[in-house]
């Protein structure tokens, strides 16, 4: 994967395949306009389960290939380039991993308020994504109105790998709906949807 793969939002086609560039920027004018919504995947594609949200991300826009309001990225730098990514959008959904003891696969909503325990929201390397969205906002960046982030129950981070724990692995098609259900309702009832997301106050969840 190329770094512009790596730190890269695209619209997908039909066909599944991502006819623009990096980010609003680089969309022909007339296509601006109908973007409105960012889900950007977050993670490393080789320790095995932090790839959980560049997976879900990327299923979700596949789910969603028929709409043009909607972009989708795949980000494993995190820190500052989650600013930079998310510029002219509306909305940004984040999809990260946790872990808290959960089911594997449970899936926990965030807002900036309350970050703390997501791998790569809140990383160590750089600065958390509450802290960037300030500064953009601080420097009158083009940031997002709102900001939601999705933090699914991992099992496995820290082993080198390219796929996923089995546990986890099974549960995709239902984290993909789920969250899809709940940012985009118009759009549920896709199958394989069989829990909810929790909100970050949620048992076995942080509290802040």
């Amino acid at each position: 994967m190329s770094s512009d793969e790596r730190a890269g939002v695209f619209s997908w086609d039909a066909a599944g395949g991502p006819p623009f560039g990096r980010g609003p920027d680089t969309v022909p004018a007339g296509a601006r306009e109908a973007m409105k919504t960012l889900i950007l995947g977050v993670g490393s594609s080789i320790l095995t389960d932090d790839s959980v949200g560049l997976v879900v991300a990327r299923k979700i826009g596949e789910r969603l290939a028929h709409r043009d309001d909607v972009d989708f990225g795949e980000n494993e730098e995190a820190g500052f380039t989650l600013l930079e990514e998310s510029l002219g959008y509306d909305r940004l959904v984040v999809v990260d991993s946790i872990l808290t003891g959960a089911e594997p696969g449970t899936v926990l909503r965030y807002d900036l308020s309350d970050l703390g325990r997501t791998i790569h929201s809140n990383s160590p390397h750089g600065m958390n994504l509450a802290t960037v969205m300030e500064l953009g906002r601080t420097q009158d960046m083009d940031v997002p109105d709102e900001v939601m982030i999705y933090a699914i129950e991992a099992v496995d981070v820290l082993t080198f790998g390219e796929e996923l724990t089995p546990e986890l692995a099974a549960r995709v098609d239902a984290v993909v709906e789920e969250i899809v259900a709940e940012v985009f309702p118009e759009e549920a009832g896709g199958a394989g949807a069989s829990g909810a997301v929790r909100t970050s106050g949620a048992e076995g969840g942080p509290s802040g």
